[in-house]
């Protein structure tokens, strides 16, 4: 019996153990393809407890991995290590600090809303997707000022936006998050917080996916009577709830020295590209529009492709 108790880190280090506890024949590249993980479950069962509130790897099929040799985070995907059990308890997420809440909710917010256009979305993901979406704009600035009934819903909404995208998958803000956080080692909630606007933008060009943002407006009740309108005020909402927590706006505000980002950005547009979350987007992207959306996001400047 494996129990992984801590944040989205502990729990995918948990699954990898298991993986390797099961098989210590496999190496890591064997792992890393679809369908690389034999049965487990013949040695052990996984229980994981989150102390966060933002990855939902308690109920996913995703590993994220770190190889800072390399400069990258590879996502493993495969339901062989969605645990077995998973226990929300809100009073674990009591002592977490204010920077840790805003960085983990705003991830959870990134997972419900690629999950919500991302090219696997269902009538069965889109309920779980955008309730949670809507819990966390509700809750996560009460959850951020230490409001421990706040956390609890914070708690609850993370997982369900889990569960929504480890069926639905997610897509390229996540794909760059990962290849930025494993260059620069920045915290993958900061990542996302900052790309979010930028791929939205990039995204409505796709006309689903602007409908689908719309209706994300609509449940929140903000304004616009048109489509974009209404997309332009989730956009706005989004960076007034990371302005009220103090969150960077732009990679050069979280402290990435120009010279390095510049050294480093067609590798991480490259890797970005490469990446499994890419494939889901619900726009098709290449490795120059990724280079853009990742330039804009280091100096602020509109995504116009």
């Amino acid at each position: 019996f494996i129990v992984a108790l801590g944040g989205g880190s502990c729990i995918d280090a948990a699954k990898g153990m298991w993986v390797f506890y099961e098989h210590p024949e496999l190496t890591f590249e064997k792992i890393l393809h679809d369908g690389g993980i034999p049965a487990l479950r013949h040695k052990a069962i996984l229980a994981a407890i989150p102390s966060t509130s933002g990855t939902g790897s308690e109920v996913t099929s995703f590993a994220v991995i770190s190889d800072h040799k390399a400069k990258v985070k590879y996502p493993i995907v495969d339901y062989e290590v969605t645990p077995d059990i998973a226990v929300l308890d809100e009073e674990i997420t009591a002592t977490m600090p204010p920077k840790l809440v805003s960085y983990t909710g705003l991830d959870a917010l990134c997972h419900g809303i690629e999950a919500y256009v991302a090219k696997g979305r269902s009538n069965f993901t889109n309920p779980l997707a955008i309730h949670a979406i809507t819990i966390i704009f509700g809750y996560l600035k009460d959850s951020y000022d230490g409001n421990l009934a706040a956390r609890g819903e914070m708690h609850i909404a993370q997982c369900m936006a889990g569960m929504a995208f480890a069926n639905a998958e997610l897509g390229i803000t996540h794909s760059l998050a990962h290849a930025i956080g494993g260059t620069f080692h920045l915290p993958h909630g900061l990542c996302n917080a900052i790309l979010m606007p930028y791929v939205i933008k990039y995204n409505c060009r796709n006309r689903p996916a602007m409908r689908h943002y719309a209706n994300i407006g609509r449940r929140l009740g903000l304004e616009g009577l048109r489509e974009m309108n209404l997309v332009n005020s989730l956009i706005r909402e989004i960076n007034e709830i990371e302005s009220y927590m103090n969150v960077p706006k732009t990679f050069a505000d979280a402290g990435i020295s120009e010279f390095k980002f510049i050294m480093e950005k067609e590798n991480i547009a490259k890797n970005a590209f490469n990446d499994n979350c890419t494939v889901s987007n619900p726009r098709d992207t290449s490795p120059e529009d990724l280079l853009h959306i990742l330039e804009c996001a280091y100096y602020g400047k509109p995504v116009i492709l």
